[in-house]
């Protein structure tokens, strides 16, 4: 079964809905200049909202070990997903688990070291713009991905939407799929027929693939 992660979460509503519709994580994006940037204490109540069946998962780009520290204890994270070249520090440093992030360009995904990778607990793959927060929401060739990285669960980010999910993880076979702008109606406003479309896509192609 295919693991939904839904991030950029800003609404108690909306993280309410995606539980019930099953995801695996929810995601909150701490990074300063994200238009779904939540603060320590709305990311607090949004993660009251998760109750305790999905792993809380932040995400963070530039932020010192202090703040990432501050977001952790007080949204109760589970999870602390990088969108930086992994660092030593980083690993050692962290209050949580981390999922490092490999950006995919044209010549394929930019990997972190293997012996960091191994220390984490998971990979996802996005695309980014430099000197933007997290990823851009655009899609890339998802078969060269396919078996990439997979000492740890990989997660498949990028361009994601309630109508390309199946083919993704037909393409990639991913232990996740990460998804945000794909199933808002604005930044950081999850559309609720979105989100259902999206679930059912992702069960259509574990059936597809049973």
């Amino acid at each position: 079964m295919t693991r939904v992660k839904i991030c950029g979460l800003t609404r108690p509503d909306d993280v309410g809905l995606a539980v019930e519709l099953g995801a695996a994580w929810i995601g909150f994006n701490f990074a300063a200049a994200s238009p779904r940037r939540v603060d320590a204490r709305r990311a607090e109540e949004l993660s009251r909202a998760g109750g305790r069946s999905a792993l809380r998962v932040g995400v963070f780009v530039t932020e010192s070990p202090a703040a990432i520290r501050e977001a952790v204890e007080a949204a109760r994270l589970d999870l602390v997903q990088l969108h930086r070249p992994l660092r030593l520090e980083d690993v050692e440093e962290s209050p949580a688990p981390i999922v490092a992030v490999a950006h995919v360009g044209p010549s394929g995904p930019d990997l972190p070291p293997d012996a960091l990778l191994a220390r984490c607990a998971a990979l996802l793959f996005d695309t980014r713009v430099p000197g933007l927060p997290g990823g851009t929401g655009k899609a890339y060739d998802w078969r060269a991905v396919a078996g990439r990285g997979s000492a740890v669960p990989v997660l498949l980010a990028g361009g994601l939407s309630p109508d390309n999910v199946a083919d993704a993880i037909r393409a990639a076979r991913p232990f996740g799929v990460d998804v945000a702008s794909g199933v808002e109606s604005s930044p950081g406003v999850k559309d609720p027929a979105r989100l259902r479309r999206f679930f059912e896509a992702v069960a259509r192609a574990d059936t597809d693939a049973a």
